[in-house]
């Protein structure tokens, strides 16, 4: 049976009635068509899910009383971190990548665009609208932990950021090397997607220098989107929950 689940960024109390919030009462009223009685579950980016009941419609306002709390762990034994160079079509990398349990993404600003004011508001608009597309697919797909979508960095910076005790990779054609080449110390994995071009020889370089493996995904060239989509699922198969 189909049960709504809806999003709600507060601490939830067992037992306690709460309204719901604006951004979410035309869809419970107007998409879903929720009623009185109906139940709903809840999440709030902890491991839990609360279950509840719609109590009251007021106009716009939805009230539900939480009647249970129940554990519903779902995330991955591994923590992949997508570094993604900016694509046009960043909306299905972010919704595949959370589907598949990333926990963290981060933009990352190719060096021939240099990252100033015209670029960071356009990204600074876009990030609204990815954060929705993080909460829809964790809706979806039955995470109660949100992934965290960190500001943008050049390849460099994010390299610089990332600890030592962590495994890197960078993904490239030419690589001789396979994912079960990659030993298996942390649980943390930092991934570098490129673009369709690929990266520069200075890019590459740079990652080497921080001890990123260089690993293939295969001899065929595969669009941004997709390489990310491949990259975290044979990871979690090799490694994770799949």
């Amino acid at each position: 049976m189909y049960i709504p689940r809806i999003y709600f960024n507060q601490t939830i109390n067992l037992n306690s009635i709460i309204e719901l919030k604006k951004n979410t009462t035309h869809y419970c009223l107007n998409v879903i068509r929720l009623k009185i009685k109906n139940i709903i579950h809840i999440f709030n980016n902890t491991n839990y899910i609360f279950i509840s009941k719609i109590i009251n419609i007021k106009k716009n306002k939805i009230f539900v009383e939480v009647i249970k709390k129940k554990k519903d762990d779902r995330e991955s034994p591994i923590n992949i971190h997508l570094g993604q160079i900016l694509s046009k079509k960043m909306n299905i990398t972010i919704e595949k990548s959370v589907e598949l349990g990333v926990k963290t993404i981060t933009p990352i600003i190719p060096k021939q665009k240099n990252y100033n004011k015209k670029i960071k508001n356009i990204i600074s608009k876009k990030n609204y609208h990815w954060n929705k597309v993080i909460i829809s697919a964790c809706s979806q797909s039955k995470r109660n932990i949100i992934p965290i979508l960190k500001k943008p960095h050049s390849i460099s910076d994010w390299c610089n950021l990332i600890p030592c005790r962590s495994t890197k990779i960078i993904f490239s054609l030419n690589s001789v090397n396979k994912i079960n080449d990659i030993p298996y110390k942390y649980k943390d994995i930092y991934i570098l997607i490129g673009s369709e071009k690929g990266f520069s020889e200075q890019e590459r370089k740079y990652a080497q220098k921080k001890n990123f493996l260089n690993i293939s995904l295969g001899p065929r060239i595969l669009r941004t989107e997709t390489a990310s989509i491949v990259a975290i699922t044979a990871l979690q198969i090799y490694f994770g929950d799949i």
